[in-house]
């Protein structure tokens, strides 16, 4: 860790710390209902719950320990105040504790877009397709180990990192920037490969217009998260400014919904079910004469494509109702397709 010669900012101690708490617990709160939310469905609705859904559970408890780590900065270590006014030992904790959450953020959207390539495995059997995917995946866990690794060599010894004083080989501040920089590149560019994928392979499907509109829609949310990474990239010369403790903030403040509107994008197509569950309830108690959603049609739906035991067993009356094999697969793990009007 580098020692400064700080002057005294001209607009006095100011604090950016209890914005950002509120920022970044607000975004947190809506990444883990959403998280909540898609457990549900898949353990209660459509009774699939799967390593897609497993991995975004892993990242929303380390996006969770980011808030920590964040509520942690701004109480102990001074982020969002000027350096010049803080002690040695808060500008020490601040440097470990921004060094850890720099981690937690690369492990975080590794785990996200895992989780999307994974759902997207769900619907998809397409070999190329799948090898894509499967591509994907290894890269994003390629990429990831390899920025950890470069953060946990940022220091020989790495504690030296956040004291001062010590002999040590570290990284430059130009080095740790292009670090930072290359992985907000890769990571804009997943977030538009997982947005842009749908619209790849759903133009040989045989699915309704509706379906594709809809998947394309749910999972072109990702481009905001690419927009956030966006900005924070550009404001990546904070982390060598030497009032970082005051500059970084801006970068954080981005860095929050990248992560959890990321989470809140990824779980958007596994909630369609929810909206067919209370529409169907709703529409039933209003007319026999329109399409109802209930929770045990939608369950039969679903089972269609576990067993399609109906069409197994050679029974011509469920072949009028039943969809094909990848629209089966996109209504059971988005709900998207709607079902077919009872004919009584």
């Amino acid at each position: 860790m580098k020692e400064y010669q700080f002057s005294r900012p001209p607009d006095g101690d100011r604090s950016q710390g209890w914005a950002l708490l509120s920022v970044c617990w607000a975004f947190v709160a809506a990444a883990l209902v959403s998280t909540i939310l898609r457990v549900w469905v898949r353990v209660k609705l459509t009774r699939n719950l799967g390593w897609d859904d497993h991995h975004m559970i892993i990242a929303m408890t380390t996006t969770i320990i980011g808030a920590g780590l964040i509520t942690a900065e701004v109480i102990a270590g001074g982020l969002g105040r000027h350096s010049y006014y803080l002690q040695p030992s808060q500008r020490r904790l601040f440097a470990a504790l921004g060094w850890s959450d720099w981690i937690q953020t690369f492990i975080t959207l590794m785990f996200t877009k895992i989780s999307i390539a994974i759902f997207l495995l769900r619907i998809v059997d397409r070999r190329k397709v799948r090898m894509a995917m499967h591509a994907l995946i290894g890269c994003l866990v390629l990429f990831t180990a390899v920025f950890v690794c470069l953060f946990l060599g940022v220091c020989r010894p790495l504690k030296a990192y956040w004291n001062t004083g010590m002999e040590a080989v570290c990284f430059s501040d130009q080095v740790f920037e292009n670090i930072v920089i290359a992985q907000g590149v890769l990571s804009i560019i997943t977030d538009l490969i997982c947005a842009a994928f749908p619209v790849f392979f759903l133009r040989g499907l045989q699915v309704s217009l509706r379906t594709k509109i809809g998947l394309c829609l749910l999972m072109g949310l990702g481009l905001i998260t690419a927009v956030c990474c966006a900005v924070r990239t550009a404001l990546s010369g904070a982390v060598k400014s030497p009032d970082v403790t005051w500059d970084i903030a801006a970068t954080v403040a981005w860095r929050l919904p990248e992560v959890n509107i990321g989470i809140v994008c990824a779980n958007a197509p596994a909630l369609r079910p929810i909206y067919l569950y209370f529409q169907g309830r709703l529409a039933s108690q209003q007319s026999t004469s329109r399409t109802a959603y209930s929770k045990n049609q939608m369950l039969e739906n679903s089972g269609r494509r576990k067993g399609q035991s109906d069409l197994e067993n050679g029974d011509s009356n469920a072949t009028s109702g039943s969809v094909g094999t990848a629209e089966t697969a996109v209504s059971y793990e988005m709900g998207i397709v709607g079902l077919s009007k009872d004919s009584n």
